[in-house]
């Protein structure tokens, strides 16, 4: 905005409209700022020139239902959220991975009777890796 106030250019361009003010308030001063100062507005997605006045009307229509979407997408996501929140669910559901039930010593049980490491997988529903980490010593980390 500074270099604009200096009178360093004549024309903002952008990708879209959306990307130069987060709000429709912020997006209406900043066009009315560019008009006092003769900056005209291109927006080069929705092919929008402020410089005509159906441009200006159709910049500021468009501007109003992004922020509307925003808007909606933002009270959606915070009702889905308090109500997961309140309800420890989602979809009927626990939030989050369900805890596995592991047990090392059932493990080195079937494993002392000869089973084979597939076995022994198949028996506890663990992966054959998983089995095997758990009949490895504990290592310290630092």
């Amino acid at each position: 905005m500074a270099d604009a106030r200096r009178g360093l250019f004549d024309v903002i361009a952008v990708w879209r409209f959306e990307r130069f003010a987060r709000s429709v308030k912020q997006l209406v001063l900043a066009l009315e700022e560019f008009r006092s100062l003769g900056i005209e507005f291109v927006s080069h997605q929705e092919a929008l020139d402020t410089s005509t006045p159906m441009g200006k009307a159709m910049f500021i229509i468009i501007a109003a239902m992004a922020e509307l979407e925003r808007g909606i997408i933002r009270e959606r996501v915070i009702a889905g959220l308090d109500h997961a929140r309140k309800r420890r669910t989602k979809s009927g559901k626990p939030i989050g991975r369900p805890r596995a039930v592991f047990r090392r010593d059932l493990v080195a049980e079937l494993r002392s009777k000869g089973y084979s490491w597939s076995e022994i997988a198949r028996r506890t529903g663990a992966s054959t890796g998983s089995v095997r980490r758990a009949m490895r010593p504990a290592t310290d980390s630092v």
